[in-house]
């Protein structure tokens, strides 16, 4: 076979693994959620480099060995490792073929995130252009969008993608008679929909940044799409290194580690921890404990 009909199959069986992963079929469902646009692209990215590895010959549990074998001869760190080994794993799954190699064990680091006195920081740097009378409106709407940015990442907890893609329509002003704050509905990780309470200064602070806009976008971008994730995250950084918080890592993914320290912090149980952030396993919850 030549390479360029080699290459051809692969693709081809790479688009099938691909949907694969994103559509259960109906007898899986109860088994495996479907997978998110980022992590289908790293479990591709995976399978491909390990085909590389494989110079033509058949992909089989003993080639993975040697390749997981490889990447730790190269370097690779164990958590890396386990992600070869996590998307090798779901790569022999949908060929319907045997596969029982273990991740490697690794201990995980607390995630960073701002300190208490930092998140006061960077909100009274997001919002400083309100209140100063001789800046133009401009500068003021700008603030607007900075406080609502940081209210539904550090105040709601979203992920990147689940804040840009929200929409007007996404928040609820009325609550239950249980429970009357406002609910936010979040479009998350493998097509989930979920409806997440919020508290007042999440709810107003969208709400006054919505209103200075046209676009049923909360954070309208260009072409009418939603702001670009790579946007969001500048911003978010940005203004960490405006109000001085220094060795910054994922910025905004960071201030969804600040939410879920705080409800620890302030009592709330670890399963009310998990609802609000939407982890699938309670495991990973447990970073907060």
């Amino acid at each position: 076979m030549s390479t360029k009909t080699e290459e051809r199959g692969l693709d081809q069986e790479m688009e099938d693994f691909a949907f694969h992963l994103r559509y259960p079929s109906a007898p899986e469902r109860g088994k495996r959620r479907p997978k998110g646009d980022s992590t289908v692209g790293t479990y591709v990215y995976i399978v491909r480099r390990f085909h590389g590895f494989l110079s033509g010959q058949a992909p089989d549990e003993n080639m993975a060995m040697a390749y997981i074998r490889h990447l730790e001869e190269i370097g690779n760190v164990p958590r890396s490792r386990a992600q070869a080994i996590y998307g090798l794993r779901a790569y022999f799954e949908f060929r319907g073929e045997e596969f029982g190699i273990g991740a490697p064990s690794f201990s995980k680091p607390l995630p960073w995130r701002p300190t208490d006195d930092e998140w006061i920081r960077l909100l009274e740097v997001a919002e400083a252009p309100l209140w100063d009378p001789a800046l133009p409106q401009r500068a003021k709407t700008r603030a607007l969008f900075h406080r609502a940015a940081l209210m539904v990442y550090g105040g709601a907890g979203l992920r990147l993608a689940e804040g840009c893609a929200m929409k007007k329509s996404d928040l609820f002003l009325a609550g239950s008679d249980l429970d009357p704050r406002a609910l936010l509905e979040v479009k998350g990780k493998g097509g989930t929909v979920n409806r997440i309470p919020v508290e007042d200064a999440v709810a107003f602070a969208i709400q006054e940044w919505g209103a200075s806009h046209d676009s049923e976008w909360v954070f309208p971008g260009r072409g009418g799409n939603h702001i670009h994730r790579r946007t969001m995250q500048a911003t978010i950084l940005a203004l960490m290194k405006k109000a001085g918080i220094q060795n910054v890592h994922r910025a905004v993914h960071a201030l969804r580690h600040t939410m879920g320290a705080q409800l620890r912090k302030a009592g709330a149980d670890i399963r009310d921890i998990q609802q609000v952030l939407r982890h699938a396993d309670i495991s990973t919850t447990q970073i907060y404990t």
